[in-house]
């Protein structure tokens, strides 16, 4: 609450607004530094908890590489514990994912116990399963909705391996808001193979049950880890800027935190500053019990423990050292920027795709 106060102070200050911008990812760590070391470090105010990898899609670019034989994750005792620390934690956000999280038979239990513990739940879905289960998911209490579509009908269901896919969303999206669920966020990816169609794709989602559209680029990890063709140019990642500078005057629309700091398009493309909150505020549980900072960084590479040994607040408190005090690539060090970006975030980092200032100080590739 202080923390807020501050930024709201700041940020309405005539000169001081723009300096607390341009050194807000160093402020915001650095609070988080002096909370740590005066013995009251925050709790996670939102966990990513992957419920599986199993899916009944096989999406092209699917971060977590889930598919229909993965196996089925942490068993509901543990997860039942889990859920419970959280709640004594003072976490304030449970985002079910995975995978799909409705393949698993005790995913509404699950979620109805987490509401119990005070968690506010949002579930992301593929939507392929939710009007076999309207009347379980419309029992709960559910804080929002977060889906899925990567292009137009034909493109978007080549690319997921699911006929009927693009269908069965937008009827998802219809649901919830008969249910009541606000608010329902919509996730593009765009890549080459899509930059054509996002106009009409805005539009599509604009028409439909959305209330809010993601776009994001592609990320090294899982599927599209390596492959170049899921990767925008530089004029095509600033068209997709222009795109959504201008959609946001009739819609609200956003890019994805994980692309990282985009200076003075910042806040043209965004609600808020860019933070890297991976293990300074947020972690993301595998379906393995592995504690991860980066919620879409799916390595056991960058564990932080494993909650099937340790608890949550122990992993938390004493783990995440490569967010909190990131030893960032050399150049890093000597960019005037770095004090609002911070290095981005790390999974970019991993995959050397964490630096946009070229984007805004000209050069690049075409």
């Amino acid at each position: 609450m202080i923390g807020q106060l501050v930024e709201t102070g700041c940020r309405a200050t005539p000169g001081l607004g723009r300096w607390y911008l341009d050194h807000y990812v160093s402020i915001k760590r650095f609070e988080k530094q002096v909370r740590r070391r005066l013995g009251f470090p925050a709790p996670p105010s939102s966990v990513d908890l992957l419920l599986t990898y199993g899916c009944n899609f096989t999406c092209d670019h699917c971060e977590s590489s889930s598919h229909p034989k993965a196996e089925w994750g942490l068993s509901f005792e543990t997860i039942a514990r889990l859920i419970r620390e959280m709640g004594e934690m003072g976490v304030k956000y449970l985002n079910i994912t995975g995978g799909e999280p409705l393949v698993r038979h005790d995913v509404f239990d699950i979620i109805d116990l987490a509401t119990q513990q005070g968690l506010r739940v949002h579930l992301a879905t593929n939507g392929s399963l939710v009007e076999q289960n309207r009347e379980r998911l419309a029992r709960l209490k559910l804080a929002s909705v977060f889906t899925s579509v990567d292009g137009l009908e034909e493109t978007n269901d080549r690319f997921r391996h699911h006929p009927g896919a693009f269908k069965k969303t937008f009827r998802a999206l219809e649901l919830f808001q008969e249910m009541g669920i606000s608010p329902r966020m919509v996730n593009t990816m765009a890549h080459p193979g899509n930059l054509h169609e996002m106009e009409e794709l805005g539009d599509w989602i604009m028409a439909s049950a959305a209330t809010c559209w993601r776009i994001a680029l592609a990320l090294p990890s899982g599927r599209a880890k390596g492959k170049d063709r899921f990767h925008l140019t530089d004029d095509q990642i600033r068209w997709i800027l222009d795109f959504i500078r201008e959609r946001r005057e009739r819609f609200p629309v956003m890019l994805s935190e994980e692309v990282g700091y985009l200076g003075p398009w910042d806040l043209e493309v965004r609600s808020k500053p860019f933070t890297p909150s991976e293990g300074l505020s947020v972690c993301a549980i595998m379906p393995t019990g592995d504690v991860i900072g980066a919620t879409v960084l799916h390595d056991a590479a960058y564990s932080e423990g494993n909650i099937k040994d340790q608890g949550l607040r122990e992993i938390w408190n004493n783990g995440f050292q490569r967010y909190r005090e990131p030893v960032l690539p050399e150049e890093c060090y000597a960019c005037r920027h770095l004090p609002a970006c911070g290095g981005g975030k790390l999974v970019m980092r991993v995959g050397n795709r964490h630096c946009n200032k070229q984007l805004w100080e000209g050069g690049g590739n075409a």
